[in-house]
């Protein structure tokens, strides 16, 4: 493994690690919701739009570790029939299909990004900040594609699911 593949794999897999911080912060802020509510009589008033923004978070956290790691759904019917140069060829033309995606959802969300941040939005009720939270979507896409372009310089994987 190179010394790019294991760094691409090292800051996918802490920002995996970030994921999963979020999915608890999501646990831990709904059970102290219903414990302030029931127990205190006193609910928060940010709990729903933070739970949100945890969500939002932990889903585009997670995807570059699915890309590392080969663990995106991906359809094989007709490739795993294909050997040799046309397997590859499908691999090659799959991920730049992904890299395109990636690099045309991180431009568009780096302009809403962009905005909130220009504007310093914040949410409705708890007027929490938005700008950081809007900022991980480019920031993760990108990456993710990024890792999309390093992985089709490699071979197509076999089998179960591997990082890079």
């Amino acid at each position: 493994m190179s010394a790019i593949e294991r760094g691409l794999l090292l800051i996918s897999r802490g920002l995996l690690a970030l994921s999963a911080a979020a999915c608890a912060g999501i646990l831990g802020l709904v059970l102290a919701a219903v414990v302030m509510r029931y127990a205190v009589a006193a609910p928060f008033r940010f709990t729903e739009e933070m739970a949100g923004l945890l969500l939002s978070a932990m889903a585009f956290l997670a995807l570059p570790f699915a890309m590392a790691a080969n663990a995106n759904i991906r359809v094989t019917l007709l490739t795993d029939r294909l050997g040799g140069a046309w397997r590859r060829v499908f691999w090659v033309v799959g991920q730049a299909i992904m890299v395109a995606f990636c690099a045309i959802f991180a431009w568009e969300a780096w302009g809403i990004a962009d905005f909130t941040m220009r504007l310093n939005l914040s949410s409705e009720q708890a007027r929490l900040p938005l700008g950081p939270w809007v900022a991980l979507m480019p920031a993760c896409l990108a990456f993710t594609g990024l890792i999309a372009a390093w992985a089709a310089l490699r071979p197509p994987p076999e089998g179960k699911p591997e990082a890079l």
